[in-house]
């Protein structure tokens, strides 16, 4: 519990306890593959939601489960890929300028120690879907074999007062956690790649902050041009 309260709130302390240790990736891994059941999870949740959008054509649970499984799947796949190895070698690319240096195996160490605020923040997420998901309006589908048909009652469901809402509440978590996240990364960046505060700042706030525009901009432009609230 000890080592858990230096990451989160005294990082500098957690790294400086690695200085000179090979960088070991089960732990790291292991914070990462939370992440992703969680993620998994929740995606898999919203399967309720589709197994009522498609009740009206008979083939509701199946289609409900089928889809679902498939949301799980993909969360699953992208937290890891996404999270983790992606992040990863974007720090490790933004820092090859800099003068880094260390193993990439180092930076995925550090990148993953560094996702447990933000796993923190998608079990949060995913807890406050399920008191989202009664309060969502699911359009309902009675003609499978118009694809058009299906892809305009799922813009239909993500535009619903609650769906945007929690799309909101969501979005703020994943920004509040990833800052906190990226406060991790920047001593692990010092760790990993010899890097001063300076140009771990760059390595790490680069890449973040990219996609917290990105993010912020999605929201948006769903939340104000899509007709969404």
């Amino acid at each position: 519990m000890n080592h858990v309260a230096d990451l989160l709130f005294a990082p500098a302390r957690f790294f400086s306890a690695l200085e000179g240790k090979e960088p070991g990736l089960g732990i790291p891994a292991l914070i990462a593959g939370i992440g992703a059941v969680i993620s998994a999870l929740a995606a898999y949740a919203i399967s309720d939601l589709y197994a009522g959008m498609f009740a009206a054509a008979g083939t509701g649970m199946d289609m409900g489960m089928f889809m679902g499984l498939m949301g799980a799947a993909g969360a699953f796949i992208g937290f890891i890929l996404l999270w983790w190895i992606v992040l990863a070698g974007a720090f490790h690319v933004v820092s090859v300028p800099l003068r880094g240096k260390g193993s990439f195996s180092g930076t995925l160490a550090a990148t993953g120690y560094g996702l447990v605020p933000s796993v923190i923040g998608s079990a949060l997420s995913a807890v406050t879907l399920l008191s989202y998901l009664p309060r969502i309006t699911v359009p309902v589908i009675r003609n499978i074999q118009d694809p058009a048909v299906i892809q305009a009652a799922i813009t239909e469901m993500m535009q619903d007062p609650a769906m945007q809402e929690y799309t909101m509440v969501s979005t703020v978590f994943t920004v509040i956690f990833l800052v906190w996240s990226a406060n991790i990364w920047i001593f692990g960046m010092k760790w990993a790649r010899k890097l001063d505060t300076r140009n771990a700042c760059i390595t790490v706030l680069v890449p973040v902050g990219i996609f917290i525009i990105y993010l912020l901009a999605t929201f948006f432009a769903k939340g104000f041009f899509m007709g969404g609230s």
